[in-house]
């Protein structure tokens, strides 16, 4: 088995208490004007609480004095625009109230946007009281690491309920627009060369808003990667646990069968052609054989084969095996076809494993059609990667049965392993690529086998280069 330490993920978070979206009476941070929902958006599914409380602790201690530093040095926001907005303190205060007045204005004129507000007119007034907030301390500084903290706050709330990042830019702009507007209306000429001042401050307030939703994003990656790690380590270990449980079976049975085969088939030679009990024997022997075939398996699945690695014609690889299952039962009046690319689709591979994987895929399409359907081959090719589907018209699987079917062990037939398909996914990816199967039930069922055209990644340029077989 497998020895590991289980990652730190908790995935109870996605389960956890959702906060109140930004429409609820109960929501309490101030907004900025980017709270503007679009009349024609629906509201998502906030983001947990765990989560985003979580996030907001890491991005304000994150957001060091030298990051501040160097965004504040990137818009040109200095000394003298903290001065700036000082001056302009008196003359802004007192136009506040009708921007927000205006804002709110402009987001009521839409039926679908005055819907989201489920507190109604005092839901209203409490917001246009928090915006009027967030606005007046553009003006109050200091810009340090709790002014950065506020706005941080602000931009988790949006994280919070999902509020689309183009919002935040359309409200700043109404914000900087609005003020800019009544503040040269109020005072003149004269306060132009400060409002570029207000207006570098804006921006640093929206870049640290959005930084919000960069590290929102990178968290949910690495959620999901620890996620994605600990089912990669779960599926290992117990692959490896059925793996030494096939390689004792299979050690188990070999020897004994083995015996019993040898023995019947001397029993079998002494026997007349005319014995009645001549085809009893030749059953066992053929009942031998398919015991054989599953130790085969086992011991396959348990202990795979290195891959040896050389430039392959995958072409050429389908090919051999279209001639190979021409005379199996199994193809019996059933029409194989093949389309490929006029020149060589060259591959890095272990064209005796491929070979194997497209064989398996082509019986298991002639054991699910019958008589009269087709059975199609195709590759398609890009700059980076191959692809093989193999396609039947057969009997197609339930969506239960597809969820399964490249699960070791798990078969619908009435004889078989349940290996086939599992083997085939893991020589697939140890070659770097991916096994895909496609099907509907009643409508058939496409095999789809995606391989780097390089080899797999840690054994690109050690391969053997050959020329491919023809």
């Amino acid at each position: 088995m497998y020895q590991r330490a289980k990652l730190n993920s908790k995935r109870a978070d996605t389960e956890a208490e959702h906060w109140p979206r930004a429409s609820e009476p109960e929501a309490s941070h101030a907004r900025s004007p980017s709270s503007c929902p679009n009349e024609n958006r629906p509201r998502p599914e906030p983001v947990p609480r765990s989560a985003v409380d979580g996030s907001l602790r890491r991005y304000t201690q994150a957001m060091d004095a030298a990051l501040l530093e160097e965004m504040k040095q990137y818009i040109g926001f200095g000394p003298s625009d903290e001065r700036n907005l000082k001056r302009l303190a008196p003359l802004a205060t007192p136009l506040i109230p009708a921007v927000v007045q205006r804002f709110y204005d402009e987001l009521m004129r839409h039926d679908s946007a005055r819907a989201v507000f489920a507190g109604g007119l005092p839901q209203i007034e409490r917001l246009k009281v928090q915006l009027a907030g967030w606005m007046r301390e553009l003006f109050e500084g200091p810009y340090d690491l709790k002014y950065v903290e506020k706005r941080l706050q602000v931009g988790v709330t949006h994280v919070r309920v999902q509020l689309p990042q183009r919002y935040m830019f359309l409200g700043m702009e109404l914000i900087r627009h609005e003020l800019t507007t009544r503040l040269l209306a109020a005072s003149g000429a004269e306060v132009a060369p400060l409002l570029d001042s207000l207006t570098r401050l804006l921006m640093l307030d929206l870049a640290i808003m959005l930084e919000s939703y960069v590290r929102s994003h990178l968290d949910r990656v690495r959620q999901l990667e620890r996620a994605t790690m600990e089912d990669r380590l779960d599926r290992a270990e117990k692959l490896a646990e059925l793996g030494q449980l096939a390689a004792s079976l299979a050690h188990e049975i070999k020897n004994p069968l083995a015996g019993i085969s040898g023995a019947i088939q001397v029993i079998g030679d002494h026997m007349p052609e005319n014995d009645p009990h001549r085809p009893i024997v030749v059953e066992i022997l053929r009942q031998i054989d398919r015991l054989d075939s599953t130790v085969k398996d086992l011991l396959q699945y348990a202990r795979p084969r290195p891959l040896h690695l050389r430039e392959v014609s995958l072409g050429a690889v389908v090919n051999r095996v279209m001639t190979l299952v021409r005379e199996e039962p199994a193809i019996s009046g059933r029409r194989l076809t093949f389309r490929a690319p006029d020149h060589d689709v060259n591959i890095v591979a272990d064209d005796g494993q491929i070979e194997q994987v497209v064989l398996n895929l082509v019986l298991n399409a002639a054991h699910a059609s019958r008589n009269g359907q087709t059975i199609a081959l195709h590759i398609d090719e890009d700059s980076e990667r191959v692809r093989l589907r193999v396609e039947d018209q057969g009997k197609g699987m339930t969506a239960d049965v597809l969820a399964r079917a490249l699960e070791p062990f798990f078969t619908t037939k009435a004889r078989g392993t349940g290996l086939g398909l599992s083997i085939c996914r893991r020589i697939v990816e140890e070659h770097g690529g991916e096994l895909r199967l496609h099907s509907e039930a009643g409508r058939g069922t496409t095999a789809v086998v995606e391989l780097p055209r390089r080899g797999p990644a840690g054994n690109r340029g050690q391969h053997e280069r050959s020329h491919p077989h023809h």
